[in-house]
C-alpha cells in the first residue's frame, strides 16, 4: 500500500491526538511518537514514516519535522504543562483537519488511543522498543530480544522487556479483530 498524502497524514495526527486526548493521554512529543508508530506499523495504516531507535525508543525524525510544519500551519498548538514538558493540542485548523481525517481508519485510531497512548513514557518506550525489534527481527527468540532490549537500554531490566513482549503480543492479538475497511468513506 502507498503511503498517504500529506494532507491525509497530518489530518490523522489531529484526529489521533484528538482521541488520545479523550483517553487522557498526554499528547506530548513521546506519546504521539509512539502513537504513529503502532498506528503505522501494527494497525496498517499507510502513514509513512520511517522509525530508528532512538534516546526513548523507536522515534522517527520526519514525523518531528511534521508536527512542527503543523504548528506552524496553526493544526497543532504547544500545551504547557508541569516539569515533564508540554503536550500538543488541536490550534486553530487542527480541528477542521481531524474533521477530515478518512473515516476507514477510525476504529484503528480508537484502538490505538486506548490500547498504547494512555500509558506512561516508560511504558510506552519499553512497548514500542519491544514491538520495533519484534518486527524489525521476527525469528529471534523472546530471550534473544529481552536480552537485546537490556543491552541497549540498560535502564530497562530484562524481567520489565519481557513483560512489555508480552504486552505487545497481546496489542497484536488483540489488533487483528480491528478493521479497516477498503474505501474511503469521508
Amino acid at each position: 500500500m502507498e503511503p498517504m498524502q500529506q494532507s491525509e497524514r497530518q489530518a490523522l495526527i489531529c484526529r489521533l491526538i484528538q482521541a488520545m486526548q479523550n483517553e487522557g493521554s498526554w499528547a506530548g512529543q513521546t506519546h504521539i511518537q509512539k502513537s504513529v508508530l503502532f498506528l503505522q506499523d501494527l494497525m496498517g495504516v499507510p502513514m509513512g514514516y520511517q522509525f530508528v531507535l532512538y534516546l526513548h525508543g523507536p522515534f522517527s525524525f520526519d514525523l518531528r519535522n511534521e508536527l512542527a510544519k503543523m504548528r506552524a500551519r496553526l493544526m497543532l498548538d504547544i500545551k504547557p504543562r508541569s516539569i515533564y514538558g508540554p503536550s500538543f493540542d488541536l490550534g486553530h485548523w487542527g480541528d477542521q483537519a481531524a474533521a477530515r481525517s478518512e473515516k476507514r481508519y477510525e476504529e484503528a485510531i480508537q484502538f490505538v488511543a486506548k490500547k498504547v497512548s494512555c500509558n506512561d513514557t516508560r511504558t510506552l518506550e519499553e512497548l514500542s522498543t519491544a514491538f520495533f525489534l519484534k518486527d524489525k527481527y521476527p525469528n529471534l527468540s523472546d530471550s534473544d530480544i529481552a536480552i537485546w532490549i537490556n543491552k541497549l537500554k540498560p535502564h530497562i531490566t530484562t524481567s520489565r522487556a519481557y513483560f512489555a513482549i508480552g504486552k505487545v503480543e497481546e496489542l497484536r492479538t488483540a489488533a487483528a479483530c480491528v478493521q479497516i475497511t477498503e474505501h474511503a468513506a469521508s
